[in-house]
């Protein structure tokens, strides 16, 4: 799982089960876990992050998901995922949000990067759909977008191998 708090841990998984999960550290272990453990039952797959040109072939899948069931809505996108946020960029209205102060004011593909811990409820009027990368459960932000988003009546749709257990 993506976190912003690195660190290694050893443990079992009662070890993991018992874990208070406090910070971003510990949700990342316990997300990872049950990814992990998901995946080795056969009850999931793509836990994995892609590579070489899997990136554009998951933007194209993605892509042609919101067309077939939201066609072309106004999208806000949680977290920058480059890619995502070009394709998206050429296809739809977007706004991008994102909590890296490296990525906060920074314009890619046409698209300035929202400080999403002060606009999240502004781009959730605004747009039609929600795309949300499943860090936000290792970060603590999916309540609070889930939270406005059901307000708003406004859907969401997760992304991310993070999210995918």
């Amino acid at each position: 799982a993506f976190t912003d708090m690195y660190g290694n841990f050893e443990g079992t998984l009662q070890n993991v089960l018992d874990m208070e999960l406090k910070n971003n550290f510990r949700r990342a272990i316990f997300i990872a876990t049950l990814n992990a453990v998901m995946r080795h039952l056969g009850l999931i797959d793509g836990t994995i992050h892609c590579k070489d040109n899997g990136p554009e072939e998951c933007s194209e899948e993605l892509i042609k998901f919101i067309s077939e069931n939201y066609g072309r809505p106004k999208t806000a996108l949680f977290g920058f995922q480059p890619a995502f946020a070009e394709h998206c960029a050429k296809r739809f209205e977007l706004k991008i949000l994102d909590i890296d102060k490296e990525n906060i004011g920074r314009e890619k593909f046409g698209v300035m990067i929202l400080d999403g811990t002060k606009n999240t409820k502004k781009a959730l009027e605004w747009c039609d759909m929600a795309l949300v990368t499943g860090t936000t459960i290792a970060n603590g932000t999916a309540e609070s977008i889930l939270q406005m988003a059901d307000a708003e009546r406004k859907p969401v749709v997760f992304y991310g191998v993070t999210i995918a257990g």
